[in-house]
Parts: structure tokens; sequence; C-alpha cells
């Protein structure tokens, strides 16, 4: 059972409505770095069990006093919560004085607390050759999950807002948040299980507390891409011009008709995306800015939230055992395929990789996708890790590794784990080695720095061109171990 923070309330009085190119191709740059063609996820909604508690100036109030104050304007959901209705009606409750200009004031909040049991999606991967398959492997032990024996109450604290302070009916900015406290120790997402509210967040703004992942060092407002089809046949979308990095940090090249794509941290994965696709292999992806210039969901959305948490078939997650930071960057798939979502880990820290299922995840002209890393080199930063590199730079689309990673719940019902040198950048080399470690992991990838050789089982191939594909059987966690020599 998990349990997410939903919702705020407070008193209020009044509301008001909000509402709010450069373009270059980079068709090359964005589809010419896929070695590995496809990532995969799944959203599954499941049924919800909330209680709440309604606390007023120390003392608790009904649902029905509750409900009646947010009928009549008095009461309000807050910013992280769902918004209501209100009107401009006398608050029956001591006011506060009007709050000093350029200091909003701070309100005590009520919290209602959310019991959601989901089935979480899983991040796929690109398959080997089949000379490379791994054998069958033996029926793995489905784990057992606890469940909370006791339901904690929330509590919640409602007070009146001055007259003067208007309601807002965009999503609450937290531009200033830190997007590596998205996830938490356990990889949990509260904020991915939030519904995105289609038409109420206008194009110039990054959807902030829902989950997405703002990328600042693409210098485009957060956003990790932004595309915009020219040709928009039956056939398919064409000659599609993607906005360059650095052309407006404010996000204003989120325009009418653009498709403005998003990160989602690990091990998450995006769940909008147009159900038309390039008609020569592009893919595109992100929320749609509609003709009002207000964000929606594209119409090939899988979920009705911006982010779906990979499989729970199988997990995989990352240990650092080096004296360095490495990171490992995801690719915006469907989208500019641009390698911009991180994960970086520190030395001594583990972290999770999206893994999706290929049954529930994105179609490529109807093949199932996997997830797509590229793996860098320890201590280069993340800003220039996860971005365009450049030929000889060892970095980004040319850092020296690939991994992919889906479970296939269609055919064998196996995860597969791929690890091989980059086919853009053969000369260059990974310094440190990476093992696949687990109970559930059958014929174990390896890269071994000191040779520059990847291997499978116990042995090792006679060239650095030769990849590695390992299965890893239901219920099993991979984990990626890297270490020197």
């Amino acid at each position: 059972m998990h349990y997410v923070r939903i919702a705020i309330l407070a008193a209020v009085i009044a509301t008001t409505a909000a509402k709010p190119q450069q373009y270059l191709h980079r068709h090359v740059r964005a589809y010419d770095v896929r070695m590995a063609r496809p990532d995969s996820v799944v959203y599954a909604p499941v049924p919800i069990e909330t209680v709440v508690v309604y606390e007023l100036d120390g003392h608790l109030i009904s649902e029905a006093e509750a409900l009646q104050g947010i009928a009549n304007g008095t009461l309000r959901w807050g910013d992280d919560g769902i918004l209501s209705s209100f009107t401009n009606a006398p608050v029956a409750l001591p006011t506060t004085p009007p709050a000093e200009v350029g200091k909003p004031q701070k309100h005590p909040t009520t919290t209602m607390v959310q019991s959601v049991e989901t089935n979480q999606p899983m991040s796929p991967i690109e398959q080997s050759p089949t000379d490379l398959s791994p054998t069958e492997p033996s029926t793995a032990e489905q784990p057992t999950i606890e469940q909370p024996t006791d339901i904690p109450e929330p509590e919640y604290s409602l007070e009146p807002v001055s007259p003067q302070e208007p309601v807002s009916t965009t999503a609450p900015d937290a531009s200033q948040e830190d997007p590596n406290d998205l996830v938490d120790a356990n990889g949990d997402c509260a904020t991915c299980d939030k519904p995105f509210p289609n038409g109420v967040i206008p194009c110039s703004q990054f959807p902030y507390g829902y989950g997405a992942m703002p990328i600042n060092n693409e210098g485009i407002g957060g956003w990790s891409g932004i595309q915009d089809p020219i040709y928009r046949g039956s056939d398919g979308f064409d000659n599609i011009k993607t906005v360059m990095t650095d052309s407006c940090s404010d996000g204003s090249c989120c325009t009418e008709g653009t498709y403005c794509s998003y990160g989602c941290p690990n091990p998450y994965l995006k769940l909008s995306f147009p159900k038309k696709q390039g008609r020569t292999g592009q893919t595109v992806g992100g929320l749609y800015c509609n003709d009002q210039g207000m964000l929606e969901m594209a119409d090939g959305s899988i979920g009705k939230t911006l982010c779906g948490k990979g499989s729970t078939k199988m997990t995989v997650r990352v240990q650092n055992k080096l004296k360095k930071s490495v990171s490992i960057c995801r690719t915006d798939y469907p989208g500019t395929e641009s390698m911009t979502f991180p994960l970086t880990v520190g030395p001594g820290e583990t972290g999770y990789l999206a893994n999706p299922d290929q049954s529930k995840y994105f179609f490529w002209e109807n093949k199932t996708t996997s997830a797509h890393y590229y793996v860098n080199k320890q201590g280069v930063p993340e800003s220039e890790a996860c971005t365009w590199g450049q030929d000889g730079g060892g970095v980004g689309n040319w850092s020296p590794t690939i991994f992919g990673t889906s479970f296939d719940d269609i055919a064998s019902n196996v995860g597969y784990s791929s690890l091989k040198q980059n086919e853009l950048n053969w000369n260059d080399k990974l310094d440190y080695s990476i093992t696949f470690k687990g109970d559930g992991v059958v014929n174990a990838c390896k890269y071994k720095a000191s040779t520059g050789q990847y291997g499978q089982a116990d042995k090792w191939f006679s060239s650095f061109k030769d990849g590695c594909t390992a299965g890893v059987s239901q219920g099993s966690t991979l984990t990626l171990v890297l270490t020197d020599d």
C-alpha cells in the first residue's frame, strides 16, 4: 500500500482567471544517434481509498461543513491539491491582515492522505541478436508484498485568507524544487501520481507539481525538447522542426501546435505522446500546446498522469562503488531522442533506472520498444553528460557505452538487458568496469575497463564490437555494479 499526500485546504474569498520562434531543423541530430530503437512502460490505475479529517482552529469539523464552505466560497482546495469553485462571498471567520506586497502570506495547511495501490510499469530494453539470447531462466519466486496494518489519519488545519488575495487556477510554481528530490530512496514519486489537468496550465509554463522533471540544462524553460511537425498528413508527421537548445529559457518556445516534451525521473517513463508519428521513422512526444495556448495530454497518451512507473515484473538499479559520480542518461523517447533524462549516482550511492513492459509502452512502427541509456565516464558533470555532445568529446550521444532494458511480457515473460559499445564511438572506452548482478540474472553481462572487453557469464568477447544481452527472471532485481578493476 502506498500513501500519497494529495491535497491541501485553506479558506478563501476571491478568484481570478489566468491565461497565458526561432526553429531550426535538427532531424539528423535527433535521429542518427538512436542505435537501439525503442523504450517501454505501463500505466495501471487501481481503486483508491481515501480517509479525510478536517480541523479548524484546533477543532474537528464535519465533512458537510467543509464542503459547504467550499461551495459558498469561504474555503478552497489549496495549491497542491484539487481546485474547486469559489465566489466572492464574505468569510464568516476572523480575517487576517493583508499580506505585505511582494511577500506572499503563508498559511497553515491541511493534508489529505490517500492510500493508493498501483501496478507500476516498466521500461523496455533493446534486444540483441538471437545468438546472444540467454538460456531459459528458472521461474523466480514472486516477492511478498507487506501490507501496512494501520492507516495514519491525516490532520487538517484551515485558516481564513485575506479578501485581497486572489486564487490562481494554474499549477503551483515549483521552479525552485530540486529535480533530484522527486523520487525517494525506494524509487517512488508522490507527485507522479497526480492526474494532469488538461487546458489549465499555459504553454509558457512548465507543468511543475505533476511529477515532470525539468531539464534546465537545455535552456528551453525546463522542456527536454519542443517539436513542430510542419507536415501533418494522414500518413504521419514530417519536416519536424525542433527548437534549438538555449533558445528560450523562459519556455516561450512552447507555442500553439507544438509538442513540448518533458523528463520523468527514473524509474518513471513519459506517458504523453501523439498517436500520429513520423512517416519516415521519426518520433514525437510530450504535451500538446492547443490552439488556446494551454497544455493538454497528447491524443496517444497511455495514462492520465505525465509519468508512469516502470514494470513491477523486474527492477533495475545502479550501484556506484567508484570514487567519482557517474551520469547515466536516458533518451527522450518518443520525442527528440536526445539523451537528456539523467540519473547521477555519487560514490556509494544506488539509484533506479526505468524499465518498461514491452506490451504496455510506446510501439515504434508496430514494434515493441525499450529504455535506452548512454553511460558516461566517471566524473563527467551531469550538465555535460546528459545533452548532445560533440564528435570526439566522449560525452552525451558520444559516450562510450550503451545500456538498454525492457521486460518481455508478450512472449517469454523474461526481462532483457543489454550492454554494448556505442557504435558512434568505437575507439573510446569506459574508464570503469560494469558487472550485472542479481539472483535472477541469466548469462550476466560485464565490461572490463583494463582491457576494454565486453563479456557474458564466464567468457570475454574477442572483439569490443560484440555486445551482450542478459535475461532477468520475473520478480528479480538487476543491479549494474560500477567498480574500478
